[in-house]
């Protein structure tokens, strides 16, 4: 084998610090060990896969580069377990879910042509290398991979989305990591549309680019994942919410004045005296079983009475108590990202987008014309 350079270090390194990751994170993060198990295989895949690249770019015997191959075949695994991640870690009645054997036969049938390729002899590999005789099955596998892949990323972004509008309607919190998937989604569709634009130009235009071909996903994918890896032990259970959902014929589409009327006076209750908003994790399935009512009631009130979303009313309540408390020149004492959290918000950005929507303006901005001192 040839020497190791400055970029084979890099590479070890991150190797070894996604193996740490992937044998760690179902152990340290006990809570969420379903979804980390699942994050765990892959980041071990991406490590074996960096691995294997590096190896056959150094080997010098053709039986290393035939049996290493071998594990070329997680490429094909990545989109059914990155779809069931998601799955797990974004629902928490899915913390089992799992998908049926169908998505792993692609991996199967990959695996069992390189294990035919394995079993070579050196002379048969090189004839058939030579000859072209490979051209065609690989042509297939990587035609199968790529397309694949945008499938199983297209429904990691429709979960993700759906996700988004549950977190909208039936959450008063904005998760921190939000950005974070929409960085990854991006990154992922982005190393996709450029194995595609590699993948036209090599066999329909005759020319090769190897820098977004094929290749990019050995380094893309897997460095990607790494990442994925360092934030979730970062923030293990920052993307968790409930599902829940009522069936459509239980859509209770207007309310009785009197149920209006009760249901107004128990959630000013809630809000007044128990202050349920200070819970920086308050959802509406929560909330509506505070009131004992269904989630369908509780959402027709607040649309159609209050005119807001749930979203927006618990915000709301949250920047009506932060100003209380700049009244009562607790600002002075303590910061007004201190004072945000007190009053339930989990995260600078979500308070200052809120109260700019309930003010109209910024919370320094609104401190300094109030002449507050």
């Amino acid at each position: 084998m040839s020497s190791f350079n400055f970029v084979d270090v890099i590479f070890l390194i991150g190797i070894a610090q996604g193996l740490f990751l992937g044998i760690t994170l179902p152990i340290v993060h006990q809570k969420n060990t379903s979804a980390n198990i699942i994050l765990s295989l892959q980041l071990i895949f991406a490590c074996l896969m960096l691995l294997m690249r590096m190896i056959i770019y150094k080997a010098e015997e053709i039986w290393i580069i035939r049996y290493i191959c071998i594990v070329e075949t997680f490429i094909f695994m990545y989109g059914p377990l990155g779809y069931m991640y998601l799955k797990r870690l974004l629902e928490k009645n899915q913390q089992n879910y799992t998908l049926g054997w169908v998505h792993y036969i692609p991996a199967l049938l990959y695996f069992s042509f390189l294990l035919v390729i394995a079993n070579y002899t050196d002379k048969e590999y090189i004839s058939r290398l030579s000859s072209g005789k490979f051209y065609i099955p690989f042509l297939v596998a990587e035609t199968a991979a790529l397309i694949l892949n945008i499938y199983y990323w297209y429904l990691c972004g429709r979960l993700f989305l759906s996700y988004q509008k549950n977190q909208k309607h039936q959450l008063s919190f904005s998760q921190r990591a939000i950005s974070f998937v929409k960085i990854v989604l991006f990154v992922i569709g982005s190393i996709l549309f450029l194995w595609v634009l590699g993948f036209i130009s090599k066999y329909f235009l005759n020319y090769n680019i190897d820098i977004i071909s094929y290749n990019i996903i050995w380094i893309g994918i897997p460095i990607l994942i790494y990442v994925v890896g360092y934030y979730a032990l970062r923030q293990p259970e920052i993307f968790r919410i409930s599902t829940n959902k009522d069936k459509p014929n239980a859509v209770k589409f207007k309310l009785e004045d009197e149920e209006i009327i009760h249901l107004k006076q128990n959630l000013e209750v809630l809000m007044d005296k128990e202050k349920v908003y200070l819970d920086n994790e308050l959802t509406l399935v929560e909330l509506s079983k505070r009131l004992n009512t269904s989630t369908n009631n509780l959402s027709w009130l607040l649309n159609n009475i209050y005119k807001k979303s749930f979203y927006n009313y618990i915000n709301q309540q949250r920047v009506s108590a932060f100003l209380r408390k700049i009244k009562n020149r607790e600002h002075l004492s303590k910061t007004l990202f201190s004072l945000s959290l007190e009053v339930g918000f989990n995260s600078k950005s979500t308070f200052n987008k809120a109260f700019r929507e309930v003010v109209d303006d910024t919370p320094s901005g609104y401190i300094k014309k109030h002449a507050i001192k």
